[in-house]
């Protein structure tokens, strides 16, 4: 018996690039079947009852017809719009920070509800109280567990030892934190202090509204920043572009803050 050429799935948009003058390509981020790419008919057109549910970040549930080449969206239902998040330019550039790394990291057609899951309860949380540095960097290490990159945190990845608290490093290549005592033998291990292998781990251990109990001082901020940032760049290979519109507009929005 063949498959149902129709089939109904709840999704997150994170791309969309434009067909002729109408269509859509359309990339959802799914529970069930990981990233899948559809196109929406007339999509582009004025009035269109798809438009609204095929931006950026639009959670929903979309109907789609199998074809033999790329599937069909015939309709959208919105499940959450994000009002909070879509109307304020930093929210809004946090949530497509997540979303390009999103797709840098996932593959069509492999499941993957815990990063779906993941995303979208990030995507509530700027929406209902805002951005800041714990809210992105949890979610960076969350997703590098959730794709398996973890970095391992209880034992030195070179020697196996239990890690004692006082100073180790963070190797992105041996993927994860390497003791004081085997730190000259991993050449990009960089110094990691307790305050924030504490915190990493308390952020495996916890979910986001508890994790943005912990108030780090601006020292300890930059380099969890610079830590996280380094693992994810080896993961990926290259430089998420998104990253760098998020440094500018931090220093536009501290520089027009200041008089």
């Amino acid at each position: 018996m063949s498959a149902p050429r129709d089939y109904q799935i709840e999704g997150i948009v994170i791309r969309h690039a434009a067909i002729g003058e109408r269509d859509k390509l359309v990339t959802l981020l799914t529970p069930d079947r990981g990233k899948v790419s559809a196109v929406a008919k007339s999509a582009r057109r004025p009035g269109s009852s798809l438009g609204p549910c095929l931006e950026t970040l639009s959670h929903g549930r979309y109907h789609c017809v199998t074809r033999r080449s790329t599937d069909l969206i015939v309709q959208a239902e919105a499940l959450d719009s994000f009002p909070s998040l879509m109307s304020d330019l930093w929210r809004t550039s946090c949530g497509l920070y997540i979303a390009e790394l999103i797709d840098a990291t996932t593959v069509e057609g492999t499941p993957g509800r815990a990063v779906f899951g993941l995303m979208l309860s990030v995507l509530k949380e700027i929406d209902r109280a805002g951005c800041d540095d714990t809210v992105l960097r949890y979610f960076e290490l969350r997703l590098l567990e959730g794709l398996g990159f973890c970095p391992s945190l209880k034992r030195c990845v070179q020697c196996g030892s239990t890690l004692q608290p006082v100073e180790n490093a963070l190797s992105s290549s041996l993927g994860g934190v390497v003791c004081s005592e085997c730190i000259n033998e991993c050449l990009d291990a960089r110094l990691l202090s307790v305050d924030a292998l504490k915190v990493l781990r308390f952020w495996l251990g916890c979910d986001l509204a508890t994790a943005r109990r912990v108030k780090a001082t601006e020292a300890l901020a930059i380099e969890l920043d610079e830590q996280l940032h380094r693992f994810v760049t080896h993961v990926l290979q290259r430089e998420v572009k998104s990253r760098s519109w998020l440094a500018r507009l931090r220093t536009e929005m501290l520089l027009t803050s200041n008089p």
